[in-house]
């Protein structure tokens, strides 16, 4: 976990949100031009994990595929921290 005095960042679950972000567009097979285009998002920074997107971000993507918040969160994927 980073560290900057100002928040911190938790490597390994930027790392689970980009992949599931670039995982969710190529489910719909939809290029990150296509869904800038729609949503208006830093997708590229989002997909390399040089930005977080923030759960307002996250709702519109959902909002584009027409899943809930929950079916984006709900898999294996972010079954993250684990339990002590």
């Amino acid at each position: 976990m980073a560290n900057n005095g100002r928040y911190f960042k938790d490597e390994i679950f930027v790392e689970k949100l980009s992949q599931h972000i670039r995982q969710v567009r190529n489910t719909h097979a939809q290029t990150q031009e296509n869904l800038i285009d729609n949503v208006h998002l830093t997708i590229g920074n989002y997909e390399t994990g040089d930005k977080i997107p923030t759960l307002m971000s996250v709702l519109k993507i959902c909002k584009h595929y027409k899943i809930s918040v929950r079916e984006f969160f709900d898999v294996d994927l972010f079954d993250y921290p684990p339990k002590q």
